[in-house]
């Protein structure tokens, strides 16, 4: 059945006002009407609000900050200039009105044409009411202080036109924000106070309301905020107060010490905030005057506490969401996770302590450094002796008359067989030949038990190897855990204002964020822990959430798992952000058989490790064909697994190493060329197991050796190797070779060198034409006749942008 195919909602592209509109009703704003209505009447306040009473700069701002950002906002320049006129004379507010037809000319015909930031509206904004201002002195009689107050004044415009770009974007935003920075918290709270100012000399019966407003705002922000906000807003509110009419400046000081003492007492309540703010009122009023005169009468400070109490509990919970809500709940996560860490980490250790001591248990029995000893030539004897000499008639006179001579012939024959493998016959004691009466029975008798004797060695050096072998993997768990424990301990800080600017950051893109956690852990590595809604493989996680975090921190941030936890219960999505690699990886690989056979005798790999390592490995089985294939597939096998499982590359080259010797009777050997390059740093570690040289090649075409002379892995029992440190920069390449790449030119003695000048010919910085290339030259060398198998592994390293 066909149907009609339905775009999913977040795929939806719309366009022009109706997009706007739609926007508009899906996050629940007013009205366009409405919300002019409430730009206008916040238009007339700021327009009334003025300073040393002649001076109202406030409004033109306001117009010019509204403005830039949409036409449609030049009405409010009218309400501007009614509220101007009744607080001005009729002569200074046609200053104003001349400063508002200015810059509705100015930012309507222009606004197009010149790209608008912060400092380009302020300065224009500055420079009108300059020119107003000068223009309007130009006509009428003026001082040199007049000049002073225009320039103040202008002044006045350029700095609240920048506190106004932090606090008219909060009021205007088309998504639902619910936390704020410091810089947007501070600027609203001066746009408030200054629209409180706008009250002055209104009155509801004998009580100010300019009071009573900024007695309010004070409250609700010291009740949410605690002393520092309270503090800060009643210093703001009690400057533009005291700047705003002709009164003492201790109104500063009544403000801030009452919103202080508020705030200290909001774990009180509502009542105690209230409580708070009267007794910093009457203990200033009492210190400054002696009680004779109250600054903020107590009977406004009732009305605001009337208002406060009377506010609806979804106005208290908005406001809670501004003023740092995460905080607390920070610190009593970073107090549990404390805990945690010191559980887990106690735990981890014992566990790693109880795999080393099964490592030492096993690794205390000793390999037997001797192929045969006093103690294994005495058991010999004695089962010789039981099966051939005792029923002999002349073991009384062998073994009682003639004990030390005996014994010492035995052990002569022993010796004999030891270094020739067979008893021969003139290695025989001449005193054993005329003595014995059954000499070739005890030949034959010695002969069986050394057999035996050597079978039983053979198996108790393997038994020592397995228990040698099982010691080392316990050695490897009890490191891991060990370094687990560590991780899990590892100190780490919680950098707070890294995830206050997160949080503002994502409210400000409308992205919807439960907690937000920054982590710097001791190798000054961030990390960044998110918990959020699920959006259900919508990949918001990697196209929205890590360019704000990455513009934030200023360094690319990625998502460490592919794949998302989620939380059913909580109905949450957990992930983790991790600071990108400076350095990316590219490899290009070219190889071929001996006499271009089906089957090749190397074997390679090329993985991403934990903590941003990057491993390659390259293996060569001894000789060619099936059998090499399946040695240096088998070692790489077991190298990939051991990594992947967090084994350190010490542990698991002598791992591989073990289990090689045990796996079969035959001898099983490969090389092991093992090179892990740290993208953040560019450090590379290189291990060679009888492996050929590697090259390093500059991004200035300078060409480096690395060498190491080792046997291949799987021969010995102990294998002994180094590992040789490099650094690799932004447009290096490290070229990995087989020995058949290696010894394709006969004619040289030291074979690296036509690999040198082969790189030196070869121009091309794309690493598999480079592999091709070199690829290509050794087979010339050989006469086009591959006369062995051949592997070439090209990895360029740049820096991400």
């Amino acid at each position: 059945m066909i149907g009609k195919t339905e775009l999913m909602p977040y795929k939806r592209k719309q366009n022009g006002q109706a997009a706007a509109v739609l926007g508009s009703k899906k996050s629940g704003f007013l009205p366009i009407a409405k919300q002019m209505l409430l730009l206008n009447i916040i238009g007339f306040f700021l327009g009334r609000a003025s300073i040393f009473d002649d001076l109202a700069p406030f409004g033109i701002a306001y117009f010019i900050a509204l403005l830039t950002r949409d036409k449609r906002n030049g009405i409010v320049g009218l309400s501007v200039l009614l509220g101007t006129m009744t607080v001005v004379g009729v002569g200074i507010w046609a200053k104003y009105g001349i400063a508002l037809f200015m810059s509705w000319l100015l930012f309507r015909c222009v606004k197009d044409r010149i790209q608008w930031n912060t400092f380009k509206t302020a300065f224009g904004a500055g420079t009108v009411m300059m020119i107003s201002g000068v223009g309007y002195r130009a006509f009428t009689e003026f001082y040199i202080y007049d000049l002073f107050m225009t320039v103040f004044e202008s002044v006045v415009v350029f700095v609240f036109v920048y506190i106004l770009s932090y606090a008219v974007p909060v009021a205007l935003q088309k998504t639902n924000r619910k936390i704020l920075s410091n810089e947007e918290l501070i600027c609203i709270a001066i746009s408030g106070a200054v629209l409180i100012s706008g009250f002055s000399e209104m009155k509801a019966g004998p009580y100010e309301i300019k009071n009573i407003l900024g007695i309010l705002l004070t409250l609700l922000f010291a009740y949410h905020g605690g002393a520092s906000v309270g503090a800060s807003v009643g210093v703001t509110i009690g400057i533009i107060t005291s700047m705003s009419s002709i009164g003492t400046p201790t109104i500063i000081g009544i403000y801030s010490f009452s919103g202080l003492l508020a705030g200290i007492f909001k774990d009180l309540g509502k009542t105690g905030s209230a409580i708070g703010m009267i007794m910093g009122n009457a203990i200033l009023t009492f210190y400054i005057n002696g009680s004779t005169e109250v600054i903020l009468q107590f009977e406004e400070i009732i009305v605001a506490f009337v208002v406060f109490m009377l506010m609806p509990k979804s106005v208290i919970t908005y406001m809670e969401k501004f003023v740092n809500a995460q905080a607390g709940v920070l610190q009593l996560d970073k107090a549990y996770g404390e805990r945690i860490r010191k559980i887990a980490f106690d735990r981890l250790r014992e566990f790693a302590n109880a795999f080393s001591e099964l490592a030492a248990t096993y690794g205390q029995i000793l390999e037997k450094n001797k192929v045969i000893d006093q103690q294994d030539i005495a058991g010999i004897i004695d089962q010789v002796v039981n099966k051939v000499c005792n029923q002999c008639g002349m073991c009384r006179s062998c073994w009682q008359n003639n004990f030390y001579n005996t014994y010492n012939d035995m052990v002569d024959i022993i010796g004999v067989l030891e270094s020739f493998g067979k008893i021969k016959a003139d290695k025989i004691p001449v005193m054993l030949k005329k003595r014995c009466i059954r000499l070739d029975m005890l030949l034959q008798a010695i002969d069986d038990q050394f057999e035996i004797y050597k079978i039983h060695y053979k198996w108790q050096n393997k038994l020592f190897e397995s228990r040698q072998l099982v010691a080392e993997q316990f050695q490897g768990i009890s490191n891991m855990i060990h370094r687990l424990a560590r991780e899990v301990c590892m100190e780490v800080q919680f950098k707070t204002n890294i995830e206050d600017a997160l949080y503002v950051a994502f409210d400000k893109a409308g992205v919807q964020i439960n907690k937000v956690t920054v982590l710097e852990k001791e190798n000054e590595k961030i990390e960044v822990d998110v918990e959020k809604r699920p959006c259900f493989d919508r990949k918001q996680c990697d196209e929205k959430i890590a360019p704000i975090v990455s513009q934030v921190i200023g360094a690319e941030f990625i998502r460490k798992n592919q794949h998302c936890v989620r939380d059913e219960a909580a109905g949450s999505c957990v992930f983790k952000l991790v600071q990108g690699e400076k350095y990316r990886i590219g490899t290009g690989v070219a190889r071929v058989s001996k006499e271009n056979g089906y089957i090749c005798g190397d074997s390679y790999t090329m993985m991403d490790l934990q903590d941003g390592k990057y491993m390659m490995a390259l293996s060569d089985g001894m000789g060619s064909g099936e059998r090499a294939a399946k040695e240096s597939t088998a070692t790489i096998t077991l190298l990939e697994q051991l990594m992947e499982a967090g084994f350190d590359q010490d542990t698991a080259i002598k791992t591989i190493n073990s289990i090689l010797v045990l796996k079969s009777s035959e001898e099983i050997f490969s090389t092991i060329d093992l090179s892990m390059i740290d993208l953040y740093t560019g450090k590379l570690d290189c291990v060679k197991i009888g492996a050929a040289s590697s090259f390093i090649k500059r991004a200035d075409g300078e060409i480096e050796i690395i060498k190491s002379a080792s046997l291949p892995i799987g021969i010995l029992n102990k294998i002994d190797f180094d590992s040789l440190g490099k650094r690799l920069h932004h447009g290096d390449f490290l070229i990995m070779v087989s020995d058949g790449v290696l010894d394709a030119d006969k004619d040289i003695d030291v074979k690296e060198n036509w690999i040198v000048s082969a790189l030196k010919a070869i121009h091309s910085r794309n690493p598999q034409s480079i592999a091709d290339e070199l690829l290509d030259m050794a087979i010339r060398k050989y006469g086009n006749k591959i006369e062995d198998d051949m592997t070439v592994l090209v990895t360029k390293i740049w820096e991400s942008k």
